[in-house]
Order: C-alpha cells, then sequence, then structure tokens
C-alpha cells in the first residue's frame, strides 16, 4: 500500500532500490532476539529492510522543510508526512523508526544510555524477555509503517 501510494500520490519512487522479500523477512523474526545484541541486531534488519530503502533525493523533492539537503531518510519522511499531519502528529508516528534506526546505530557503536533512549523510542518495554521485546520492535515499526499509509492516503484518516 505505502509504495504503490507514494507512487500514485507523489508520481515518484518512494524506495531506491528492491529487495528479495522472502530472504529479508526471514532474517526479519522475533525469534532472532535472544539478548540485546541480538536485539540490536534485529533493528539493523528492519532499517535494512524500509529507512535505508529509502529514496532520498525523491523525498528530498518533496520536502519543503529549510535544511533538506542535510536531512536523511526518516527526517524527509517524517517532513513529508508533516504536511498532512503536524509536526507532532509525524514526530510520534515515526518515533518507533526512527527509535529503531538509533538501535541500529547503537548495534555498530554500543552505550548504554543512548540505547536505553531508542528503546523507549521504539516502543519497547525492557522489563519484557528479549523474545518478547523484539516481537515489540517487528510490531511497531510495522504499525508506524501503516499509520504513514494510512495518514497520507486514507481521505479522512484519524490517528
Amino acid at each position: 500500500m505505502l509504495e504503490q501510494g507514494f507512487r500514485d500520490k507523489f508520481g515518484v519512487e518512494l524506495f531506491s532500490h528492491s529487495i528479495d522479500d522472502d530472504s529479508a523477512m526471514q532474517q526479519v523474526s522475533r525469534f532472532h532476539s535472544k539478548d540485546q545484541a541480538s536485539l540490536l541486531r534485529l533493528a539493523k534488519e528492519i532499517i535494512r529492510v524500509f529507512s535505508d530503502r529509502l529514496n532520498v533525493r525523491e523525498l528530498r523533492k518533496l520536502s519543503t522543510h529549510k535544511e533538506k539537503d542535510k536531512l536523511g531518510s526518516n527526517k524527509l519522511l517524517q517532513d513529508v508526512l508533516a504536511k498532512q499531519v503536524g509536526e507532532d502528529r509525524a514526530r510520534t508516528v515515526l518515533g518507533p523508526v526512527v527509535g529503531a534506526y538509533e538501535m541500529r546505530v547503537g548495534d555498530a557503536h554500543p552505550t548504554g544510555s543512548k540505547i536505553g533512549d531508542a528503546l523507549k523510542l521504539a516502543g519497547i518495554d525492557e522489563n519484557f524477555s528479549y523474545l518478547r521485546q523484539g516481537e515489540q520492535l517487528i510490531h511497531n515499526v510495522g504499525r508506524a509503517v501503516w499509520w504513514i499509509g494510512k495518514l497520507l492516503f486514507e481521505k479522512n484518516a484519524s490517528p
């Protein structure tokens, strides 16, 4: 829905390249989340499937942000969404995606406090088992992507 809706509404490709969906989905599984390191790797795979493929060049064309040439993929998508639903709502909707992105950064450069902040932003309860945290991560990012599509392309969508 999101990819086709973007093409239909804005006349641009949302993603810069395709992926092998079957292969990607084998990597995105709550069962891969057994400890903090594997939870962070799961976040990296989710971001590889979504944020890393966002077509930054086309999103910059759609963005009206004054510093759009400095913004990354998630912030550009947030800016496009904000035109429809406002800054606060766009930031809330993209929170789990940004949290997963920050977790991915934590996989490469682990520091406790930043990972804790990223987990909160992604909506993950650290009191749960890592399996459950992995499930929350997948669910929350998936729900965010669903809301992005709903808010951008459905008339009368209310979050």
